[in-house]
């Protein structure tokens, strides 16, 4: 897991590998106001979507993990609070889509820790690291933001 800042990437960028290197220079340059919902931008193995969920307060958000992809959550606008916890047998799968959509869902996870992101900020999770997004303690906030999902043969 990465938390950083669009502003202090170059600082921090030897630390994310290529491929995210390559991501969020694509995405810091992208049109977002003319965006449409999805854009590939290295096939099927990279590609950017335009997300404007109303978050839910974290007792209302399934936590979520993926085996395939790597997910960078870039904050445009708004305020998003994310869950985030290690890998537990106590984890308690309520969804298991890995083999057919990339995600498993859980309600509860253990030891689960918070961070809160606003407009420039940005978090990377890896493949199997589970996090909690579109999440804020007040419950429903107007989010705007970017996912980038990078195929772990990319990583």
């Amino acid at each position: 897991m990465i938390i950083d800042t669009i502003r202090h990437r170059q600082d921090h960028q030897y630390q994310y590998g290529e491929a995210v290197c390559r991501a969020l220079e694509y995405v810091i340059n992208l049109n977002t106001a003319d965006m449409r919902t999805t854009v590939e931008f290295e096939g099927k193995n990279m590609y950017v979507m335009k997300q404007s969920p109303m978050t839910k307060q974290f007792e209302e958000q399934l936590a979520e993990a993926h085996s395939c992809y790597a997910d960078i959550h870039l904050v445009l606008e708004g305020e998003e609070w994310q869950g985030f916890a290690s890998t537990s047998d106590l984890n308690h799968a309520v969804e298991d889509n890995l083999k057919q959509s990339d995600y498993i869902l859980f309600e509860h996870v253990e030891n689960e820790g918070r961070i809160r992101l606003l407009p420039g900020d940005f978090t990377v999770y890896w493949p199997g690291e589970i996090h909690r997004p579109n999440c804020h303690p007040e419950g429903n906030v107007h989010l705007v933001k970017l996912v980038v999902k990078i195929h772990r043969d990319l990583l």
